[in-house]
Order: structure tokens, then sequence, then C-alpha cells
């Protein structure tokens, strides 16, 4: 191939002679040697001698990369044009120059503007790196340019330091309100409430700055750059080193699914493709040519000549001299621009942020009335405007976004102990919202590994098991074994897998479809190793674009010609004229064509993947095959996976759409798809790639929601749909684990990439990625965003609920003329001692046991709708009419501080109960016996009676609280406010929700 193919584990002295950097094309290879580099006399006087070689065809040379590409046929091969290289070679070293000439110079400007490098002439670029890209650099070298100009790192991402978390947390508008309370409190003498309520901001802002320091290192840990080692050629030798020690100059191996280590200069490209999406934010691959020269204004976008740090290699191979590391790569330079800017918030922390606001603006309206109605009955004004300040500082949720940060931060160490990795914080709560699941089937309904399990041979199905050939369960010997293995032999000649001997067996290396069918024939007595040695490929052509077979011409040792073709059934049948069976060779008639072509329909129909395998004794041409002898078809399974039933029923179940996107056949992937259940027990309907190939996007968008399946697809197909799924404004998960499946998990709004044994584009591109390749990750995965999603929600009612509690209680009592039933530092106390470890625990809720028989939450709706606010201000008003009542039933204003006292722990102790109340978003309290405990809800609920328990006994905070007193009477009457209001809030939660039941019942009757 290229550089990425040398075989460079040489010692010194070997180096110097030719060696094959390219051989996997039939009739092609590429040709190394030292002699070839810049030295252009010697260099022609080879091609010259190379052309006279008998069987050469073409001689091309490169002076700069010291490659020659040449075509052949018999008698030449590759290993007789080494040969001839190395003696060409050293005839024109005779009269040439000694070698130390075409050693690397110093470079002349290491410092020169990397955005001239894409249109800088090659030659020049490599004389001013001072590198050769044949041999790279030195050791000593590259260590050299390394000392002087860094090493090849970006700026690491910072982590806040908690004062600037703190200071950030006194900035937010709630703070300030609270300041501004704090001022008027300390102004009207209430020094003491001035320092409750410094206090309670203190306290509050602490908490949230432990918690985001701890949500930051989260997620820095999710985005820190994974190292995946570097491939370069340093003093002649391949090596693969830490991405952090290249220099410029450094002669760089580019390979398919690799990621780019560094900004450089392509040397060479073989059909190359990188997708740029996380630099130019385009989804489809951009493909590369080194021979490219731009002008010095042309894009980063466009600049096709180059590759970029932080991209991806989607297809194709390459080489590349490095012009920019760490801070100086585009990527670089952009981080720069950005700094160490906190990643921006995510949407449910905006809206957190807008609700807070809204809260802030209504509170401080009711605070205003109760200061209004106080001093419009004549009560004491400083002490009203002190009630009322205490009131909004109680009120005020100024936790709110640090809470979704936390949950958010938790949710996301949760699913890593599951084996679940997040590398987007704001894929979380999109998780909770998917709709529809886009299935690659390779590596995520099926395994990553294929068998052959069928064949078609003269007009017999057959079974294949093991090295067992069955037919009706009967094992069978004789013409049909051997008519077997004839058609596997040809599979193995029209076939790039690598066969290699290992002791007494056989390896393989290539495809999953490839690697069954050589399988196949070794366990039916092929021996792929020999039968290759006997035969000479001479040219082949390869599937593309409206070709969808494989054709490879072959020359044996007594000079034969074979034509071995593969692929499509119906394609390789077409061009059949006769068929091999157990009698030997006959006419193709049309009773054998129908009955190949109902067999292959019929395998398809098992979900077999289905070639055609034919062959021509006598050769021919690969481009245009004719009068083929037809030998059979050959089934090929890709199991399923035993996890996916399951997740699939289980998804149907939470109301998740699930589509299979997939490059099989219509028939193959129908059967899967209803082997599965797709559609869960409803009618499937395919769409081929064919039908959507030309279909513009608003047609496509519009038929986008009626398959199941997508067959036939390539990896601008499956973004395409991806696209036109989402078009409707549904949610879209795709799974996928290959280099094609890149563009549609960038496109997706959650990308899933399948772990176990996926390639490294796909999870640098995805946002979800998981440790295995069972689709009960992505099951999981939904899950658990779901009860993240869930858990914000559930904290947000709690705070605002019980916030709302106390101003009904405040507001209450100045709308009869009654002194406030809680002083100013009763309120602050409530702020302290009822919201931060209560809210924190229930953002650890464990998810519910039902949360995956709902449909996904609407990703338009706010996460607080006008039902929530409703049942909110509900609860809220239960809560405080019950402290309200309890206050005027210890005697009101007649005996203030009792009732006052009653009041306050009935009300913290209300609160409490409220907090494990909100466990459950569908019930109340009364869950709570069915329900799997929550200890860390009961730990902080537990530690918060006790500062309350301290506060009535302890001598200071009795005093400070103003708290009297309390017999057996009113500990009855905390404990009647606290059960009353939470069986009130159950009962009548039943109520709206039977009414809500029976009004959707009439409305779908009606």
């Amino acid at each position: 191939m290229l550089l990425s193919k040398l075989d460079l584990s040489v010692d010194a002295d070997a180096a110097m002679g030719a060696w094959i950097a390219h051989e996997a094309v039939p009739g092609r290879v590429r040709l190394r040697h030292p002699t070839l580099l810049g030295r252009d006399e010697q260099r022609l006087q080879i091609e010259k001698a190379l052309r006279r070689v008998p069987g050469v065809g073409s001689v091309k040379t490169n002076g700069l990369t010291g490659s020659a590409l040449i075509a052949f046929h018999p008698p030449a091969t590759a290993q007789s044009l080494s040969r001839a290289l190395d003696a060409a070679a050293r005839e024109a070293e005779a009269c040439a120059p000694p070698l130390g000439a075409t050693a690397a110079a110093s470079p002349k400007s290491l410092s020169a503007d990397a955005d001239a490098c894409h249109a800088e002439p090659l030659a020049a670029l490599v004389a001013r790196l001072g590198t050769r890209p044949a041999a790279g650099l030195s050791a000593e070298e590259a260590a050299a340019r390394i000392a002087k100009w860094g090493r090849n790192e970006l700026r690491p991402a910072e982590r806040r330091s908690a004062a600037a978390i703190f200071a950030e947390q006194m900035a937010s508008l709630p703070v300030a309100l609270l300041a501004v309370s704090a001022a008027l409190s300390l102004a009207t003498g209430g020094i003491a409430d001035a320092v409750m309520i410094a206090a309670v901001v203190v306290v509050n802002a602490s908490i949230a700055t432990v918690t985001e320091r701890e949500a930051d290192r989260t997620v820095l840990g999710m985005i820190a750059e994974k190292r995946q080692l570097a491939t370069v050629i340093r003093d002649g030798v391949r090596q693969s080193i830490d991405p952090a020690a290249l220099t410029v100059g450094d002669i760089l191996v580019i390979e398919r699914g690799a990621s780019v280590p560094a900004d450089a200069r392509l040397i060479e490209s073989d059909d190359l493709s990188v997708n740029e999406a996380p630099l130019t934010g385009e989804a489809h691959p951009a493909a590369k040519d080194a021979l490219a020269l731009l002008p010095a204004k042309t894009l980063v976008s466009d600049r096709r000549n180059m590759v970029f740090r932080g991209t991806a290699v989607t297809g194709g191979s390459g080489a590349a001299i490095v012009t920019a590391i760490g801070a100086r790569t585009e990527i670089g330079r952009v981080q720069e621009l950005i700094g160490a800017a906190r990643p921006p918030e995510t949407p449910i922390q905006r809206e957190l942020g807008e609700v807070g606001r809204e809260l802030v603006i209504i509170n401080g309206l009711i605070c205003a009335s109760v200061f209004a109605l106080g001093a419009y009955h004549g009560h004491p004004l400083v002490r009203t405007l002190r009630s009322a300040i205490s009131l909004a500082v109680a009120a005020i949720p100024e936790g709110l976004p640090a809470v979704a940060t936390t949950t958010l931060a938790i949710g996301v160490q949760d699913m890593r102990k599951r084996k679940v990795l997040v590398r987007k914080i704001d894929a979380v709560e999109t998780l909770g919202a998917v709709e529809v699941v886009g299935l690659d089937k390779t590596g995520t309904l099926t395994q990553n590994r294929m068998a052959v399990e069928a064949l078609h041979l003269d007009g017999a199905m057959l079974d294949l098991q093991g090295g067992r050939l069955l037919k009706d369960g009967e094992e069978t010997d004789g013409a049909l074994r051997e008519l077997a293995r004839r058609l596997f032999e040809v599979a193995t000649l029209c076939s790039d897998a690598v066969a290699i001997r290992a002791g007494d067996g056989v390896t393989f290396d290539g495809t999953p479809t490839e690697i069954a069918l050589l399988a196949a024939g070794v366990a039916l007595g092929a021996d792929p190793v020999d039968l290759r040695q006997s035969t000479t490929a001479m040219t082949s052509a390869a599937r593309g674009e409206g070709r969808k077979r494989i054709s490879t011409l072959h020359e044996t040792r007594d000079g034969a010609r074979l034509l071995c073709v593969k692929g499509d059934p119906a394609e390789v049948l077409a061009r059949c004229a006769w068929r091999r069976s157990s009698d030997g060779v006959a006419p193709l008639d049309d009773d054998a064509r129908a009955a190949a072509l109902k067999a292959n329909e019929r395998m398809a129909g098992d979900a077999l993947r289905v070639l055609g395998v034919a062959y021509r004794d006598d050769g021919g041409d690969p481009r245009d095959e004719r009068d083929l002898v037809w030998l059979g078809l050959a089934g090929i399974a890709n199991p399923i996976r035993a996890s996916v039933r399951p997740a699939l029923k289980q998804l149907h179940r939470a109301g998740v759409r699930t589509v299979m996107i997939t490059g099989d056949q219509s028939a193959t992937a129908f059967a899967i798809a209803r082997n599965l259940d797709l559609n869960d027990g409803g009618e499937l309907r395919v769409l081929e790639a064919g039908q959507i190939a030309n279909m513009p996007p608003e047609l496509l968008e519009a038929l986008a929601t009626q398959p199941h399946v997508f067959a036939r697809v390539s990896p601008v197909d499956k973004l395409n749909i991806v696209k036109a799924l989402q078009a409707g404004g549904r949610i879209v998960a795709m799974t996928g684990d290959g280099v094609n499946d890149g563009p549609a998990l960038r496109a997706a709004d959650v990308g899933i990439a399948m772990g176990g044994e996926g390639a490294d584009v796909a999870r640098q591109v995805a946002d979800i990625v998981l440790a295995t390749d069972d689709m009960d990750g992505i099951v999981e995965a939904i899950r658990l965003g779901r009860a993240t999603y869930a858990n914000i929600r559930k904290v947000l009612r709690y705070l605002v609920s019980t916030n709302a509690s106390e101003t009904i209680a405040m507001l209450g009592a100045a709308l009869v003329d009654a002194r406030e039933p809680l002083t100013p530092m009763q309120l602050l106390w409530l702020n302290l001692a009822t919201d931060a470890l209560p809210a924190l625990a229930l953002g650890l809720e464990p998810p519910e046991a039902e949360i995956l028989d709902q449909p996904p939450h609407d990703p338009g709706a706010p996460i607080m709708g006008a039902n929530d606010f409703r049942r909110v201000l509900r609860e809220g008003a239960v809560i405080g009419a019950a402290a309200l009542l309890g206050y005027y039933s210890a005697g009101g204003s007649n005996g203030h501080a009792r009732a006052s006292t009653i009041t306050f722990h009935g009300l913290t102790f209300a609160q409490l109960l409220h907090a494990i109340a909100c466990r459950s978003e569908t019930r109340g309290l009364s869950a709570e016996i069915r329900r799997q405990p929550n200890l860390r809800l009961y730990g902080g609920v537990g530690v918060s009676l006790l500062a309350q328990c301290a506060a009535q006994f302890l001598p200071p905070t009795r005093r400070l609280l103003g708290l009297a007193p309390l017999g057996p009477g009113d500990i009855l009457r905390i404990g009647a406010i606290a059960i009353s209001s939470a069986l009130a809030n159950d009962f009548l939660g039943y109520l709206v929700e039977r009414a809500a039941a029976r009004h959707e019942e009439e409305s779908h009757v009606g």
C-alpha cells in the first residue's frame, strides 16, 4: 500500500535494499528503494532498466518518496521485480554520488507560518522541514526538535478553582437579592438576621461549590483526550509512539480507523477520506489528495492535501509530514481562543435558570404583599420588613442550577459504574427524551462473527455444520462434497482476506464475511495457503457503484487462466451460461436458473447473507464477465445477540420506536427484523436505499416515519435517514460500531457507539460509548437518562413546593391580620435545615421500577409545565395550611411563642416528610411502603431532623430562634401537622390522577 504497509522492521543494512510497500492489487506493486530518493539521473536510469524486464507494462517513480509503481503481468512477479530494482539500483549507483547526499538537512524554518503548508510545493516543504519522506527523522533529531519546540500537547482543560466556583455562586441574581436583604436587615437593626442571611448564602454557596467542583472533575474526565498511539517512520523504521512525542518533520502513517494526532501535509494518499466534523462541523467525510496544490487563501475545510489533529480517518490510507503540533494545530488554535472556559450550560441548566428567575419575581411580589398587608394592618414596620426579607430568603430557590449540575454529574458517574461512558454531559438529559433508535445491524443486533450455514449446489439445499455437509439432515459425501470444496476454492481466490499457516492450522485476517468463506473451505478440506501459492493473481475488478460482485483473474503454474467471480447472486447468475453439477459441466437452462433464484430468496428469507459463486476455466475479462460456470450459493449467518430480543421488547414498552438501518439486501434485513419482532407485532415495512437515492429531502422526511427497515444503505444514506427522522422533531439515537457509522452517529441527537469491538472513529464521534456490544447497554443508558431527568424534576418539585408552603403560611397569616407565625430567624433556619441535604439526596434517587413503562418525555415541553406548577402549588398550599392551622390550634397570636414554635417544628417535619414523598413522580408517601429504600435520602432527612432537635434543646439556638418549651400535647400537634399534610397531599394527588384518567378515557371514547 503506502508507508502504512511498509515492512520496516528490517535492520539498517537490509533497509538499503528494495522492499515491497504494497502488492494487494493483482498486477500492480509499489516498491521502495533509497536510491530513488531525490536523485533524478539515477531514478530515470532505474526506470529504463525496469521497463526492459519481461512482463512489465509501466513504471512510475517518485523521487520524493523513493517509490516505484509498476504495472505487470506474468512472467513478472512482485518478488522478481524487487530483485530487478535492486540490480538496477546497484548499476545506477556505480556512477552516482554517495547516498549521504539524501540525508536530511537541517530545517530552514520550523517557525514558518503553518498556514502556508497546503500551498507550498511538496519538495520545498520537505527541504524546509529537513526530513526524508521514506526514512523520517532520526531519533536524535526528533529529540532535539522536541526539546526546542515542545511536545505535541494541547493546553489541558483547567479545573475551576474552588474560589472561582464560589465567586460564581455569589454572583447570581438570587444571591444578589439575598445580599440586599442582608443589608436591609442590618440597616433596620436586625444584626442577627443579617448574620443568618449571610450564613444561608455561605452554606448554600459552599455546598454548591463542593458539588460543582466534583461535577467539573467528572466533565473534564469525560472530555479528556484519549491517547491513541501514533504510527511514524523514524530512522527508516515504522514505530508506534506516544502522540505527544511527535514533532514537526515526522513522517506520519495514516490508516483507516485511526485518529490524526497532528496537522500534517500529505505526501501520499490512497482513496483517503477523513471525518473533519470536530474541526469543521461537516458530517460528510472529506476526500483527500496528496497531489493537490492549493492557493494560499484556501479555507481549512477545503485543504484536501492536509490532515488535521482531532479528526478521524474513515477510509483509505496515506502518509504525511507533520507541519504543526500542539497549540499551533488548527484545533489547538480553536482551543486557545476558547481558553479554559467552562463547558456551556445544558438545556436543563438553562431552563432551571429561567424557572429560578421566574420564582424570584413571583416570590418577590408575594413578599412585597406580605409587607404591604402588615403595614396596612398597622404592624410595626421594622418587624414586618424583617419578616418579608426573611420570607424572601426562604422562598428564593438559589440552589436550582447547582442541583441540576450535580444531578447530571451524578448521573454520569452512575452510568460509568454500569459500563456506560458518557462523553457529553448534555447527552444524559437527551437520553430521557429519545423517541427513535436507529439500530445498525452488524455489531448491534448481530455478533461480529459470521459463518457459512447453508449451500445450494446442483439444485440441492445443504446445511454446513463445521466440516459436516448435510442434506435433509443426513451427511453427504462424494460428488456434492467435492463440488462444495470447489465453490470455496473459487471464493478463496476471489478474496482479499489473508490466510497464514500457523502450526497445523490456518489463521485469517479480513472481513467477517471473507473469513467465514475461507474457514468453511478449510473445514471441507481446502488449503487456502497452498491454493494461493499455486496460482498468480493477475488483475481484478472490485465492487463499486452499480457493481455488486468481485472478479479476479489468476494464472496457474501450468499457464492456464482462471476467472473467479463472487457477489450478488442475481448479478453473477446473469453472467453464467453453464452450471457445475455432480456429473460435470452442463448448460444452465431456465429451470436451473429459476431454481437458483428461488433458493436465493429462500436463504435470504432465513436471514442469511447470500453470495453467488462462478468461474471460467479459460480466463476472461474481470470487468466484463461472460459465459461463466455457475457453482452455487453460499448462505452466511450473522448470529443475533442473545440480549437483543428482550432489549427490543423493553424499548417498545418504553414507547421507543426501533428502526434497523443496514447494508444488507432487503430479504435478509426483513427476515432478521421479522425474527426479532422489530415492529412489536405490527406490519413490517422495508425501504431500500435505491428507492431513496434520488429522493428529495422533503419526501424522505415524510416517508421516514413509515419503514422499520432501511436496507442496502451506504454511510451517506445512513446520515440522510437520521436527518429525515429528526426533521419531524423526533429525538433520534443511532447505534454503530464501524467507521461507516461515524457520520450518522455524529448527526444523531445521541450517538451510541457499541464499544466491545467497535472502531475508534465510532467511539470518538459518539456521545455515549458502551463498554460491551450487548443491547442491554442501550436500554440501561435510556433508563439512566430518564432517571436523571426525573430526579431533576423531583428536586425541583421538592424545593418549589416546600418554599411555597412557607410563603403561603406567612401570606395566609397576613391576610387575616394575624401575627407572623414564623419569626425571621425561623424562616432563615428553615432554608438551611430543609433545602440542601434532602434536595441533593433526591438527585441520587435510583430509577423507579416503571420508568421504562412510560413514553419518553416531550423534549419541547418545559421541565415544569402548567400541571406541574398546579401540583407544587397545591402541595405547598396543603403543607402551609396545615402549619397555619397548627398555629391557630395552639393559640395563635394569644400564645404566640408556643404557637410559633409548634408551627416552626411542624412545618420543618412536614417538609422533610414531603422530601420522601417526592421520591415518586406518580404517587406520594404511600408508595414508600413498597419501595426500595433510599438510604442517602433517609440519611439527609435524619441529619436535618437531628439539627432541628438540637435547635430546640440547645439553649443558644433556642434563644436565637425564639423557641418556647414544648409539652407532650405540643409534640402531638407537630406530628399532626406533618402527617396530616402528607396524607392530604396523597389523597388529593389520587383524586387529581383519577380525574385526569377519567377525562382521558372520555376523550378517547369521544
